[in-house]
């Protein structure tokens, strides 16, 4: 989550070309990375020049926000009540009055760091999928060649315990009702979350988990069977020896006994 270390750096409004006063604040992200938020007061002026400021500053800092993902998707734009939000996973910009603009921040960072969580989230699964079809042989088939993978096993049954933890605590924020009086706040959360269509790909991760927490938890099964049924004939050939000791020690005494 976001925590209150944060930097604010000046010379990079001037890069974006935007207002001079702009100030553009760094914030560190759950999945490790760090999100730029500057923060743009759109001067006063008539209704026509305006229109035109408004529309540069706009394609100025579109520019800004989407050179933090190079070759990734395009920034997404939300206009809402006279001002307008350009977020990238890496960078965002709020164009504005003055007295939205706080409100505008809070609702980017705490929607950027949930974004933010949910990728990594992704990334972890994507990763796992990876071996799925590998591993997936030894929830049937498991013998004394696989016995070295056992603890790699049960690493990734802990990693998909993990994602699928993860999920269910980050389900309830992005899935929230939405607020009742709407604030300029959440309603602008409510916009990013239908156009980064952050629930889908929420549903569509937890399908994912689900999918590895099924296959590496039948793994963890055949491991545990194969370790039992070791275990129980280690024990049978115990027995078996020591009863064939049994057997020759008795068989030494007879021959003693009924020997002349």
């Amino acid at each position: 989550m976001i925590t209150n270390e944060r930097s604010f750096i000046e010379p990079a409004a001037a890069v974006a070309g935007l207002p001079p006063e702009t100030v553009v604040e760094r914030s560190p992200l759950a999945d490790g990375g760090v999100f730029e938020f500057a923060a743009a007061v759109v001067p006063a002026a008539d209704e026509a020049d305006h229109d035109g400021l408004t529309a540069e500053l706009l394609g100025r800092a579109t520019s800004w926000v989407a050179a933090a993902t190079p070759g990734g998707d395009p920034p997404l734009v939300v206009p809402l009540y006279g001002t307008h939000v350009i977020w990238s996973p890496r960078r965002a910009v709020a164009l504005g009055p003055a007295d939205r603009l706080a409100a505008m921040q809070t609702a980017v960072n705490e929607f950027a760091d949930r974004e933010a969580e949910l990728r990594d989230i992704e990334r972890r699964i994507a990763t796992g999928l990876e071996h799925v079809d590998a591993d997936a042989a030894l929830a049937f088939t498991f013998d004394e060649r696989s016995l070295p993978r056992r603890r790699e096993l049960a690493a990734k049954f802990t990693d998909a315990v993990s994602l699928r933890r993860r999920l269910a605590v980050l389900a309830p924020v992005l899935q929230r009702p939405a607020l009742h009086p709407p604030t300029l706040a959440s309603q602008l959360g409510e916009r990013l979350r239908d156009r980064s269509r952050v629930v889908e790909r929420l549903e569509h991760a937890g399908e994912q988990a689900d999918l590895l927490e099924r296959v590496y938890t039948g793994c963890g099964d055949r491991v545990a069977d194969y370790l039992s049924s070791r275990r129980h004939a280690t024990l049978e050939l115990v027995i078996i020896l020591l009863l064939a000791v049994e057997v020759v020690l008795i068989t030494v005494d007879l021959l003693a006994t009924h020997t002349p």
